[in-house]
């Protein structure tokens, strides 16, 4: 469970993150804001971001399945898919990757499903931040403080402790 929250939170991050890039693509947008420092970082802080993952965790579940079956109609094995998205986003993997022309053109056919998918899921992130009384960017600091400070991970994990 602990391992789930956590690599909950992290997607949530890398959706956060990508909707900013898209948002940046449209628009001259700031630079990512700073993790918070552990002092800035109250517990009332932290336990809005375990509910925001709490509440997300089904929406993620179901977005996964959702790709999984996407993929499986075009008869890719969800490993390989995975592969090909790691490689287009590194380069030096690409070459290694021996990409079938075959599995080109299913990237491509099952590419605008996936982001519809991943649109969804984007907003219901959103909702649920907001829904917290959070602003994405402020969900993100803090998020990111998780990741960077280990008194901070420590005080996120006692408080998601008390709640189960």
């Amino acid at each position: 469970m602990k391992n789930f929250m956590r690599s909950t939170l992290v997607i949530m991050m890398g959706v956060i993150l990508s909707t900013g890039t898209i948002f940046a693509q449209q628009q001259q947008m700031p630079p990512q804001p700073q993790p918070l420092s552990p002092d800035e970082v109250t517990d009332a802080q932290l336990e809005m971001v375990l509910n925001v993952s709490q509440s997300v965790q089904g929406m993620q579940q179901e977005a996964d399945t959702k790709m999984r079956e996407v993929i499986a109609e075009q008869d890719m094995e969800y490993s390989r898919f995975q592969q090909i998205m790691m490689a287009q986003q590194n380069p030096q993997m690409a070459g290694q990757l021996n990409l079938t022309e075959e599995e080109k053109t299913t990237i491509q056919e099952v590419q605008p499903e996936l982001q519809k998918i991943t649109q969804e899921i984007q907003q219901g992130y959103m909702t649920a931040i907001q829904d917290e009384g959070l602003t994405p960017q402020k969900f993100q600091q803090i998020a990111q403080a998780i990741q960077a400070h280990p008194e901070v991970a420590e005080r996120f994990e006692a408080i998601k402790s008390e709640q189960t």
